[in-house]
């Protein structure tokens, strides 16, 4: 089943007078995120900052033991959020096959998915299943480091 999920980000009132508003990171607090290439430099910032923002995160990759690396050393650098930190899961997926991306959105209710999995990583023709997966169950995508297919086709 198809669901739409919203994350509001309220804006600070400030606006009338044109000032600058900070955006509030509340939205993000209990919310399920799937950080697809998250043991990675880039997937790394993003899991750990949504960590200090209280979002629930799995990361989804290839690798169990790079994740644990780097869960240990997320741990060492933000000490003051070395347990939520270790709440962080992993999930094994293929981030090329929308059905691998899928079957894992499918096990859970996740409000939202971020791919942190770039063209950096040598492979500029392969399909982005990700985005697929997420279109396909109904899932908010974020795209952090733009597959190289999809930022030529957009």
């Amino acid at each position: 089943a198809k669901r739409k999920v919203h994350l509001p980000l309220s804006m600070a009132s400030g606006l009338e007078t044109g000032s600058p508003s900070p955006i509030s990171f509340d939205a993000l607090k209990q919310k399920k995120v799937l950080v697809v290439g998250g043991s990675g430099r880039v997937g790394g910032s993003v899991v750990t900052q949504l960590v200090k923002r209280g979002a629930k995160v799995t990361v989804g990759g290839t690798n169990l033991q790079s994740f644990q690396r780097s869960k240990e050393r997320w741990q060492k650098m933000f000490e003051e959020n070395a347990n939520e930190i270790s709440d962080t899961n992993f999930v094994v997926l293929n981030r090329e096959s929308a059905d691998s991306v899928s079957r894992v959105l499918g096990n859970d209710s996740y409000d939202l998915v971020v791919h942190t999995a770039g063209p950096f990583q040598g492979k500029v023709n392969t399909p982005n299943g990700v985005i697929e997966a997420a279109i396909s169950n109904g899932v908010p995508y974020v795209d952090v480091c733009d597959d190289y297919c999809t930022a030529t086709a957009a």
